[in-house]
Protein backbone atom coordinates (compact mmCIF):
# COMPACT_ATOMS: atom_id res chain seq x y z
CA UNK A 1 0.00 0.00 0.00
CA UNK A 2 0.83 3.66 -0.40
CA UNK A 3 1.76 5.73 2.44
CA UNK A 4 -1.60 8.10 2.13
CA UNK A 5 -3.11 4.83 2.13
CA UNK A 6 -1.39 4.12 5.67
CA UNK A 7 -1.81 7.36 7.27
CA UNK A 8 -5.74 6.69 6.44
CA UNK A 9 -6.76 3.27 7.60
CA UNK A 10 -3.97 4.21 11.06
CA UNK A 11 -6.38 7.52 11.03
CA UNK A 12 -9.55 5.76 10.69
CA UNK A 13 -8.64 2.98 13.57
CA UNK A 14 -7.44 5.95 15.72
CA UNK A 15 -11.18 7.30 15.53
CA UNK A 16 -13.00 3.81 16.66
CA UNK A 17 -10.34 3.65 19.00
CA UNK A 18 -10.39 7.52 20.40
CA UNK A 19 -14.13 6.73 21.45
CA UNK A 20 -13.10 3.35 23.03
CA UNK A 21 -10.15 4.69 25.13
CA UNK A 22 -10.85 7.88 25.36
CA UNK A 23 -7.18 9.23 26.19
CA UNK A 24 -6.71 12.27 27.47
CA UNK A 25 -4.65 13.82 24.59
CA UNK A 26 -6.61 12.67 21.62
CA UNK A 27 -4.68 14.84 19.47
CA UNK A 28 -1.34 13.07 20.25
CA UNK A 29 -3.32 9.48 20.42
CA UNK A 30 -3.90 10.46 16.62
CA UNK A 31 -0.31 11.69 16.00
CA UNK A 32 0.81 7.89 17.21
CA UNK A 33 -1.89 6.24 15.57
CA UNK A 34 -0.36 7.79 12.32
CA UNK A 35 3.55 7.42 13.30
CA UNK A 36 3.18 3.70 14.06
CA UNK A 37 1.13 3.19 10.11
CA UNK A 38 3.79 4.71 8.75
CA UNK A 39 6.96 2.84 10.70
CA UNK A 40 6.79 -0.48 9.00
CA UNK A 41 7.76 0.96 5.78
CA UNK A 42 11.50 1.62 7.42
CA UNK A 43 12.66 -0.93 5.66
CA UNK A 44 11.74 0.52 2.11
CA UNK A 45 14.91 3.48 1.07
CA UNK A 46 12.63 4.78 -0.77
CA UNK A 47 9.80 5.35 2.10
CA UNK A 48 8.96 8.51 3.89
CA UNK A 49 10.77 7.01 7.01
CA UNK A 50 12.73 4.66 5.02
CA UNK A 51 14.38 7.54 2.95
CA UNK A 52 15.63 9.46 6.13
CA UNK A 53 16.90 5.82 7.59
CA UNK A 54 18.92 4.26 4.01
CA UNK A 55 20.68 1.73 5.95
CA UNK A 56 17.56 -0.06 7.28
CA UNK A 57 16.28 -1.45 4.35
CA UNK A 58 19.84 -2.60 2.97
CA UNK A 59 20.27 -4.69 6.14
CA UNK A 60 16.60 -5.90 5.97
CA UNK A 61 14.23 -7.64 3.28
CA UNK A 62 11.20 -5.05 2.60
CA UNK A 63 8.26 -6.43 4.22
CA UNK A 64 10.12 -8.80 5.81
CA UNK A 65 10.97 -8.39 9.72
CA UNK A 66 9.34 -5.49 10.03
CA UNK A 67 6.32 -6.36 8.55
CA UNK A 68 5.97 -9.36 11.01
CA UNK A 69 3.50 -10.31 13.76
CA UNK A 70 6.95 -10.53 15.62
CA UNK A 71 8.04 -7.06 15.16
CA UNK A 72 4.78 -5.73 15.96
CA UNK A 73 5.13 -7.48 19.89
CA UNK A 74 9.07 -6.57 19.58
CA UNK A 75 7.43 -2.58 19.46
CA UNK A 76 5.31 -3.12 22.34
CA UNK A 77 7.58 -4.77 24.74
CA UNK A 78 9.80 -2.40 23.74
CA UNK A 79 8.11 0.35 24.56
CA UNK A 80 6.78 -1.10 27.46
CA UNK A 81 10.57 -1.72 28.96
CA UNK A 82 11.41 2.34 28.00
CA UNK A 83 8.73 4.03 28.79
CA UNK A 84 7.88 3.19 32.15
CA UNK A 85 4.67 4.78 32.89
CA UNK A 86 1.16 3.45 33.31
CA UNK A 87 0.07 7.20 32.79
CA UNK A 88 1.38 6.76 28.93
CA UNK A 89 0.17 2.90 27.99
CA UNK A 90 -2.54 4.05 26.38
CA UNK A 91 -0.04 5.77 23.88
CA UNK A 92 2.28 3.06 23.22
CA UNK A 93 -0.87 1.00 22.19
CA UNK A 94 -1.43 3.91 19.78
CA UNK A 95 1.82 2.97 18.45
CA UNK A 96 1.19 -0.35 18.28
CA UNK A 97 -2.20 -0.64 17.06
CA UNK A 98 -0.82 1.86 14.03
CA UNK A 99 1.60 -0.27 13.62
CA UNK A 100 -0.54 -3.10 13.17
CA UNK A 101 -2.70 -1.69 10.90
CA UNK A 102 0.54 -0.65 8.61
CA UNK A 103 0.79 -5.11 8.89
CA UNK A 104 -2.49 -5.80 8.25
CA UNK A 105 -3.46 -3.63 5.30
CA UNK A 106 -0.31 -4.44 3.89
CA UNK A 107 -1.67 -7.97 3.86
CA UNK A 108 -4.65 -7.56 1.93
CA UNK A 109 -2.50 -6.71 -0.99
CA UNK A 110 -0.72 -9.13 -3.99
CA UNK A 111 2.50 -8.60 -2.22
CA UNK A 112 1.26 -9.67 0.90
CA UNK A 113 3.54 -10.06 4.01
CA UNK A 114 5.41 -12.84 5.79
CA UNK A 115 3.75 -13.06 9.22
CA UNK A 116 6.05 -15.10 10.60
CA UNK A 117 9.38 -13.92 9.17
CA UNK A 118 11.86 -14.75 10.16
CA UNK A 119 11.07 -18.22 11.33
CA UNK A 120 8.60 -19.06 8.16
CA UNK A 121 8.82 -17.69 4.55
CA UNK A 122 4.60 -17.93 4.45
CA UNK A 123 3.02 -15.61 3.20
CA UNK A 124 -0.42 -13.87 3.02
CA UNK A 125 -1.31 -11.76 0.44
CA UNK A 126 -4.77 -10.44 -0.89
CA UNK A 127 -6.44 -8.40 -4.33
CA UNK A 128 -5.33 -5.21 -3.83
CA UNK A 129 -2.54 -3.85 -6.20
CA UNK A 130 -0.49 -1.01 -4.64
CA UNK A 131 -0.82 2.06 -6.20
CA UNK A 132 -3.29 0.78 -8.83
CA UNK A 133 -6.96 1.15 -9.16
CA UNK A 134 -8.40 -0.85 -6.16
CA UNK A 135 -6.10 0.45 -4.16
CA UNK A 136 -7.70 3.74 -4.44
CA UNK A 137 -11.27 2.12 -4.15
CA UNK A 138 -10.12 0.77 -1.28
CA UNK A 139 -8.70 4.30 0.09
CA UNK A 140 -11.51 6.24 -0.78
CA UNK A 141 -13.92 3.72 1.12
CA UNK A 142 -11.13 4.52 3.92
CA UNK A 143 -12.01 8.49 3.72
CA UNK A 144 -15.13 8.33 3.06
CA UNK A 145 -15.89 6.04 7.01
CA UNK A 146 -13.30 8.39 8.28
CA UNK A 147 -15.48 11.36 7.25
CA UNK A 148 -18.40 9.95 8.24
CA UNK A 149 -16.92 8.73 11.88
CA UNK A 150 -15.23 12.11 12.28
CA UNK A 151 -18.88 14.19 11.70
CA UNK A 152 -21.24 11.40 13.12
CA UNK A 153 -22.20 12.10 16.35
CA UNK A 154 -21.86 9.66 18.84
Amino acid sequence: MMFRTHIAVGFLIGLFLLQILNPVNQILFIFLMLLGAALPDIDHPESKIGSKIKVVGFLFEHRGFFHSLFAVLLLYLLLLHYIDSASVGVYIFAITAGYLSHVVTDSITKEGIMPFHPISKFRVSGFIKTGRITEYVFLVIILAVSLWKLFSVY
